[in-house]
């Protein structure tokens, strides 16, 4: 954690625990409750973009569908970074780790958020797998 502002890290370490949970009860609709609307997903392979919310809610059930069939049982925040961009956007850098029942590990990754707060709460705007 390392934005130089307490407040803006605990905000965010909570956010993204609550958007863990939220994978981890396997609610599609929490879930996409998570993304502005139109939003974008990035990964070293393609580029998704989600016009409406039921296109994010599709999403977001697929996603849940292939971690259920991968084994996947909760997820963890670890290492995170929020730079402020301007008052209602911030850029956030996470490494995520996700567990199998057994304890080990899944997944290991890095990945970035571009939030906006456009008077709703915060937002994902942009998700990028690295």
């Amino acid at each position: 954690m390392a934005s130089g502002e307490a407040h803006l890290d605990d905000l965010f370490e909570d956010y993204f625990r609550s958007y863990a949970l939220a994978f981890d009860a396997f609610d599609a609709e929490r879930i996409a409750s998570y993304f502005h609307c139109p939003c974008m997903m990035v990964n070293a392979n393609a580029v998704a973009s989600f016009d409406t919310r039921e296109a994010i809610l599709r999403n977001m059930e697929g996603i849940l569908r292939h971690h259920e069939g991968e084994g996947y049982d909760h997820a963890r925040v670890g290492e995170f970074r929020v730079d402020r961009q301007a008052e209602n956007l911030v850029t956030a850098s996470l490494r995520w780790r996700v567990y199998k029942s057994d304890g080990s590990i899944l997944w290991d990754w890095i990945n970035s958020y571009n939030l906006v707060d456009y008077g709703d709460g915060w937002k994902i705007l942009v998700s990028t797998s690295h």
